[in-house]
């Protein structure tokens, strides 16, 4: 049976154009990615690339101010969320070289993930909101492309502000884990634009070993709690490691007051027409 014809984006030369070609791509690849999962042909690594191409598709939505398009995208790539952490947790039990009884009772927990998954028919619903909601759609007319990143880069830098100032006052994990989704929407985002190469570079070199930081916070602070059923010497292991973590994490906000000063300047994103709109879209 042939699939229906998903609606044709089209853009004006230029960026908006760049834009849609680009998310066309990242669809494209995604829907490949899902069809392996649903064949049973997936890995840990199909189940990371879907979620981190689906983010980056979250994050052009968002960019063009399709804000809802955007909400249904993270709601159906969040269904994978626990089996990706399952995965990491494995990777990190084999890394510190836990014992195999420890490493096969995460597995059959990967295996219990799987198996919800596949009978709530989760990937086909996955691949249903990218087809459908994957690219994004004209911001009004009256909005150019240079507008809408003037409104979002003051809005990001006003958020981010806030984020920073509430994480110094008190470094709580839900505030750190804020932070961190708030660095990873402006890191996708700046890779989807222009800007001067040097200082993009240079902003994106220096988010993402920060991002990871937190993350890695994120991760033990979940490790820790499911390793309360595992070997006592692994339990140790993981509450050292995410004492560490916490420590280094809680020094994250204080080492982040160069990157709102970035996003008011104005030069991270540049390089834009005036008049260039972000994306038009033709139903036929």
């Amino acid at each position: 049976m042939r699939r229906q014809s998903s609606p044709i984006h089209t853009a004006p030369p230029g960026l908006g154009q760049d834009i849609v070609r680009t998310a066309a791509a990242y669809q494209s690849t995604v829907l490949g990615l899902i069809r392996h999962a649903i064949a049973g042909e997936g890995s840990a690594e199909t189940v990371h690339s879907i979620r981190t191409h689906c983010r980056r598709l979250q994050a052009v939505l968002e960019l063009c101010d399709n804000r809802d398009r955007a909400t249904v995208m993270a709601q159906a790539v969040s269904r994978l969320s626990r089996l990706r952490a399952s995965h990491v947790f494995r990777q990190y039990l084999m890394k510190i070289e836990a014992p195999d009884s420890d490493i096969a009772a995460v597995e059959v927990w990967i295996a219990g993930r799987e198996h919800k998954l596949t009978r709530a028919q989760a990937y086909h619903k996955i691949e249903q909101v990218v087809w459908k909601q994957a690219l994004p759609l004209i911001t009004p007319a009256s909005l150019s492309l240079k507008r809408r990143l003037e409104v979002l880069r003051h809005e990001h830098e006003r958020v981010l502000s806030q984020l920073i100032k509430k994480a110094l006052e008190k470094p709580r994990r839900k505030r750190l884990h804020a932070l961190r989704l708030m660095l990873k929407t402006i890191r996708y985002q700046t890779e989807w634009l222009p800007g001067r190469a040097s200082i993009k570079q240079d902003v994106l070199k220096r988010i993402k070993p920060v991002q990871a930081l937190l993350g890695r916070y994120e991760e033990l602070a979940d490790f820790r709690r499911w390793g309360k059923k595992l070997n006592l010497t692994v339990q140790a292991r993981i509450e050292r490691d995410w004492k560490r973590a916490r420590r280094r994490a809680r020094r994250v906000p204080g080492e982040l007051a160069w990157l709102p000063d970035v996003l008011a300047s104005g030069q991270l994103w540049m390089g834009v027409d005036r008049n260039e709109t972000l994306a038009s879209r033709e139903d036929v």
